[in-house]
């Protein structure tokens, strides 16, 4: 790592996030820097190839690539730094508007001419309608808090693990659930969606859908996992599944 930032002179763990075995603010005489890495023989090794080669493309809305390090058992990538804090998605926060130009902007960006999973692929396993989730959209699609950094003017969409190729507004319906787990009523938190241009033209059918494949991974996911968050989501997305039902 240091070939790439020099001598280290303190380095910081990071807590957040789920998608990295390292996950360190590294800062040396030349600055600070954000370094993630999974083992290669890691099975998600392959999702810091992928958020490399995106990077490029999204740089409006999300910190820079600096170097990136394969080699010695490592997958490593090292990031522009952002002194920022996790989004807060409560009821009330000044942080939505932020993150809603964010993802306005994020749904300017033009599909990449690089390999990504599909939505239709995705998500094929709970539901029997795929195809309704297909398009052309480059999608984020993880909304954890932890993956919104905001500043005092802006908010930067971090942690490109799984960048997917899809209808354009599950973006704004992923983060529909987000908000429901994090206090709003179902209807109020479509209303923060309905600021995306794609979520007026998204066929209700399909968001519908949508909202019950959700549901039916959550409740996957909470089964699997036990923790309290993702017991959390899965009855968010649920909610949401009632209310448009």
């Amino acid at each position: 790592m240091e070939q790439h930032t020099g001598p280290v002179c303190h380095a910081q763990p990071v807590s957040e996030g789920r998608n990295s075995e390292v996950a360190v603010i590294v800062r040396t005489d030349s600055g600070t820097t954000f370094v993630k890495g999974l083992r290669e023989d890691h099975p998600r090794a392959w999702t810091q190839e992928r958020e490399r080669l995106v990077n490029p493309y999204v740089r409006p809305i999300a910190p820079e690539l600096l170097w990136s390090h394969q080699g010695d058992g490592w997958s490593l990538l090292g990031f522009e730094y952002i002194a920022g804090r996790s989004i807060d998605y409560a009821p009330g926060s000044a942080d939505l508007l932020k993150l809603t130009e964010a993802m306005q902007r994020l749904q300017r960006i033009d599909l990449p001419p690089i390999e990504l999973k599909r939505a239709e692929q995705r998500w094929a396993a709970y539901t029997d309608r795929p195809e309704l989730f297909a398009g052309d959209a480059l999608l984020h699609t993880e909304w954890t808090p932890s993956n919104v950094l905001v500043t005092d003017d802006s908010a930067w969409i971090i942690d490109w693990a799984w960048p997917t190729r899809g209808a354009a507004w599950i973006d704004p319906a992923c983060w529909v659930i987000w908000l429901i787990a994090s206090g709003h009523p179902p209807a109020e938190a479509e209303t923060w969606a309905a600021r995306m241009p794609s979520w007026s033209s998204a066929p209700y059918q399909a968001v519908t859908e949508f909202a019950c494949a959700q549901t039916a991974m959550w409740r996957g996911i909470a089964s699997d996992n036990g923790e309290p968050w993702t017991r959390d989501m899965a009855e968010a997305a649920h909610r949401w599944t009632e209310h448009r039902t």
